[in-house]
């Protein structure tokens, strides 16, 4: 079929514009062409095509979105007349190809590839360009940058959690474990991954599968897991992604580890308790002035209610000196309680020297907590190294010598309570006043 002559159903004036751009007629089976015209049409990336003229031959869909301008006005004309800034004509008389070239485009840029079009009598019969828009291509960039740093995360939170986590799909197949499953279980991640959830259960019934089959969270399940039958207990939930169920993510602790911690606890606070004032005045021997001086000012303040501080450096018998005033004053036969300041985190003190109430923090005791300060209700507390208390503490310590009440962590009323405080340090407090770091 020669250039310009008419195909069945076109007009004469289509044969003519044709024939005048330049655009050779192509020896294709009608079904083929109609095939690569969806296809043409069919990308996301502009293309266009211009004869050795520099007149354009194709422009597809995408290139008229990109452009603002349709085929039908774009075919035919110079490429300049339709994309004045363009290098397609640099190709053209060059033939040198333009790969991943930024390029201003209206209102917007595009990133854009442009090739010669060579016979293959390598001569230059035309060029084209593929194109798309720059700002989508940030915009995906930037999804994937924010994927990737949540997945860095995800997986940083994943594997520093003590919790040993295990994962298993909507099959009851395990597809992660954290690095504490190991370690709880005895069992490494190559050895369960791919593997049936039920691999790693020793005695007791799966929590996955559970979860599996009726689609709802289990919680404090007891079992027996690893080869040596470690007492765990498992909160497990489904995942659940557009209404079904997806998989299971199982949290696992060790039992025996909590049972050491809780037992560690009581011994504190045993430790820190119950301990009786077992020392008197007697018991207090020394020939020195200071010694008898300080030995006399204490024989006074046992006779009163006041607060006491005691000030000297270590292992000069602060606590005998609270052992005696306790035990020669009114209270000798209420508790004498005794807190090392020094011993406890802030946030352990605080609930121990006030109590706290049910709920007030995740582990709190089921009914709330008493108190030091209501223990020794009565009686006498004795506050040793009370220059290491935060300045936190030090507030509401006050609030405690100032009103004679306490509020529990997560209360709203205050406790009257009426329990004599005595201190010790052997800190500079003076100094550690005007640093600030003492009230």
């Amino acid at each position: 079929m020669s250039n310009g002559e008419p195909r069945n159903g076109d007009s004469a004036a289509e044969s003519e514009r044709r024939r005048v751009s330049g655009v050779s007629e192509p020896r294709l089976e009608t079904g083929m062409t109609h095939e690569l015209e969806i296809i043409f049409n069919s990308t996301h990336d502009g293309i266009i095509a211009v004869d050795t003229n520099g007149r354009i031959t194709l422009f597809n869909h995408s290139a008229e979105e990109l452009t603002q301008c349709k085929a039908e006005d774009a075919l035919g004309r110079h490429i300049r007349e339709v994309i004045p800034s363009t290098r397609l004509p640099v190709v053209l008389e060059t033939g040198v190809p333009e790969i991943d070239w930024k390029h201003p485009l209206g209102h917007t840029s595009i990133i854009t590839s442009r090739m010669p079009i060579i016979d293959r009598q390598g001569r230059i019969i035309g060029a084209f360009a593929i194109f798309r828009d720059v700002t989508r291509m940030v915009e995906l960039a930037e999804e994937i940058t924010n994927l990737r740093e949540m997945r860095i995360m995800w997986e940083a939170i994943f594997n520093s959690t003590q919790d040993a986590i295990s994962v298993v799909d909507e099959h009851g197949v395990q597809v992660s474990v954290n690095p504490a499953y190991t370690r709880v279980t005895g069992f490494p991640r190559d050895g369960v991954i791919g593997q049936a959830c039920t691999v790693d259960i020793a005695e007791g019934e799966s929590i996955h599968m559970r979860v599996l089959s009726t689609g709802k969270p289990v919680t404090g399940a007891r079992l027996k897991v690893g080869p040596h039958g470690k007492d765990v207990i498992v909160d497990a939930a489904p995942i659940i992604v557009k209404g079904e169920v997806k998989g299971s993510v199982a949290v696992i602790k060790d039992l025996t580890e909590i049972r050491r911690l809780t037992n560690e606890l009581r011994r504190a606070q045993q430790m820190i308790r119950k301990l009786e004032a077992k020392y008197s005045f007697d018991d207090l021997i020394g020939k020195q002035a200071n010694f008898v001086h300080a030995l006399d000012k204490a024989r006074v303040a046992a006779a009163s209610p006041a607060t006491v501080l005691l000030y000297g450096e270590s292992g000069t018998g602060k606590e005998l000196f609270a052992h005696a005033i306790h035990n020669a004053s009114d209270r000798s036969e209420a508790k004498f309680v005794r807190v090392n300041c020094a011993s406890l985190s802030e946030g352990v003190l605080e609930s121990e020297l006030f109590g706290y109430e049910d709920g007030a923090f995740t582990g709190a005791r089921k009914g709330g907590h008493v108190g030091l300060f209501e223990e020794a209700d009565g009686g006498t507390i004795f506050l040793d190294e009370i220059g290491l208390m935060s300045l936190e503490t030090q507030a509401k310590l006050l609030r405690v010598l100032q009103e004679n009440e306490v509020r529990r962590v997560g209360g709203t009323s205050n406790r009257a309570i009426n329990a004599r405080v005595i201190a010790a340090t052997n800190l500079d407090l003076l100094q550690a006043v005007q640093q600030g770091d003492f009230r």
